[in-house]
């Protein structure tokens, strides 16, 4: 009798939010203002089920269920965004796909570059061509709506092509998507199915990471959760990107680093590993951020189980540097032992900025002023991200002072339920590497000729997103003063309840992205 009326209420619960949903998607359509009336029934039933079965599979009343509840919103509503996303419209998504498709094929090196793979790959070339707004001007998108699009086949790519000359390894971050797309060849013939299949697999990889992240932390779990429902971190990896591995991993690494800081539970070696190793897979998306495998050598000693501890951390920090510079100098390695040989019909775009470094270090006023400024632009395009997190697509002023409305006031949030003592020597370690890793992003930007020529005032192609690691930070460097601070003016908050906290913030996320979800179903047509 209590399952049953347990079941009713649960049911009862259900049509309540369904209802909400529907007056929601109805209210979406007004607050796009610069768009004719449309009504994608279509989508808006994906939106619809996929925030049904989100809100069935949580349990958003339980704060144990965190971790749980971190992988069903992501995977829900992912797969949602990864439908309504038009084709190519992730950020240089149809880049990621070149890469992904290889292999998918089996190729574990690159066989050519993306201008000459058009004519590898017939799958990548009839993609390629398909129409969308911000590509080519285009009036329409390509999406589940295009019948061009879905009658397409997917046609085996031909690598005795002419210009085919293996270089560099594939990058392992675009495994996920590789299998996706493998996976959709044998359910059908049919293009659109692996393409989104690759779409899904990378989102659910995505799902799979921040789930283990949250579950394994100790006392991060709500700053963990907030971060990995981001609008932004829902949308870039529901497309072909890299982006997923990146933040997937910078969750994984804030985890074990804030377990680490605990004295109840000493850090043996196999953790310590497990933490390297976790660093070292940055290379792959993200090279800079590998620098937060440093951060170990600087906690207590009494943070560590054993002896010659820190020396055995400085010994895994050369391992995960040398296997690292493996990686990032493969191509020279490779073409010392005679493993690439140059072909003539390989186009090579040279880049402008190449002897940038020469310039910098000739010319430290204008490099200082250069840093200065782009340093000074992150708040703004982290807000950015926030306020807009779906790729090309600009949304009503309404929902984006709602998103940064929303996510700052829950920011605020998690950082005052963060009661962990952190050493201040720690915060100092761990500002210097930020500092660092910042740095370091902004001159690899500025070799790209797209984003940054010598003499612009600063770095314009940093973009909000690449700043993940810092809001994974924040937390850890001004709770205690954040907290100390408002019970100076009166505000006690040293007895708040987690708990609800938990709560509040998983049931705010979820309605947050599904208003994001419901809102992009209009504005991507």
């Amino acid at each position: 009798m209590k399952n049953l009326k347990k079941m009713i209420n649960r049911i009862w619960e259900v049509r309540f939010v369904f209802l909400s949903f529907i007056l929601l998607l109805f209210f979406c359509q007004f607050m796009l203002q610069y768009r004719e009336a449309i009504w994608p029934k279509l989508y808006m039933l994906i939106a619809l089920i996929a925030g049904g079965l989100a809100l069935l599979f949580s349990k958003l009343n339980d704060p144990k269920a965190i971790a749980r509840n971190t992988f069903v919103i992501i995977s829900f509503l992912g797969i949602a965004n990864s439908l309504i996303l038009p084709v190519r419209q992730n950020l240089d998504e149809n880049t990621h796909y070149y890469y992904a498709l290889q292999i998918a094929d089996g190729k574990a090196r690159i066989q050519t570059d993306e201008m000459n793979y058009l004519m590898v790959s017939p799958d990548f070339l009839a993609i390629t061509k398909l129409p969308s707004k911000p590509g080519y001007q285009s009036k329409e998108n390509t999406n589940l709506y295009t019948k061009e699009f879905l009658e397409l086949d997917s046609i085996p790519a031909d690598y005795t092509y002419k210009a085919v000359s293996p270089g560099k390894f594939n990058n392992p971050a675009y495994i996920p998507s590789a299998m996706g797309i493998k996976v959709g060849r044998l359910i059908s013939d049919k293009l659109f199915v692996s393409y989104y299949m690759g779409r899904i697999f990378n989102l659910i990889f995505y799902a799979l990471i921040a789930f283990l992240a949250v579950k394994h932390s100790k006392k991060y779990k709500k700053q963990l959760f907030l971060l990995a429902t981001i609008p932004y971190a829902l949308w870039i990896p529901a497309g072909y990107s890299y982006d997923s591995l990146y933040y997937g991993l910078i969750l994984l690494v804030f985890s074990q680093l804030v377990n680490f800081l605990s004295k109840s539970t000493k850090t043996n070696a196999r953790q310590l590993i497990v933490y390297e190793i976790t660093c070292f897979l940055l290379v792959f998306c993200k090279a800079p951020m590998i620098l937060l495998a440093a951060v170990p050598l600087f906690l207590p000693t009494e943070n560590y189980y054993g002896k010659n501890i820190k020396f055995k951390v400085f010994f895994m920090g050369i391992l995960v540097a040398l296997a690292s510079g493996l990686w990032l100098f493969q191509e020279a390695i490779l073409r010392y032992f005679n493993q690439i040989i140059d072909n003539p019909n390989i186009q090579i775009v040279t880049n402008p900025n190449v002897n940038r470094m020469t310039y910098f270090i000739s010319h430290p006023l204008y490099a200082f002023e250069v840093f200065i400024r782009s340093f000074s632009d992150m708040i703004a395009t982290t807000t950015l991200s926030v306020e807009v997190p779906q790729p090309f697509f600009i949304s009503a002023k309404t929902l984006s002072s709602i998103n940064l409305f929303v996510f700052t006031s829950l920011f605020l949030l998690v950082i005052l339920a963060f009661n962990e003592v952190v050493p201040r020597s720690l915060k100092l370690v761990l500002t210097s590497v930020l500092v660092i890793i910042a740095t370091a992003v902004i001159y690899a930007i500025s070799g790209d000729s797209r984003v940054f020529t010598i003499g612009d005032l600063y770095v314009e192609g940093v973009q909000g997103r690449y700043h993940y690691y810092i809001l994974a930070t924040l937390p850890i460097l001004f709770a205690n003063k954040f907290r100390s601070g408002l019970n100076s003016i009166g505000i006690l908050v040293n007895t708040i309840d987690q708990e609800k906290i938990a709560v509040v913030l998983m049931k705010t996320v979820l309605i947050l992205n599904f208003l994001n979800t419901a809102i992009a179903v209009f504005g991507y047509l």
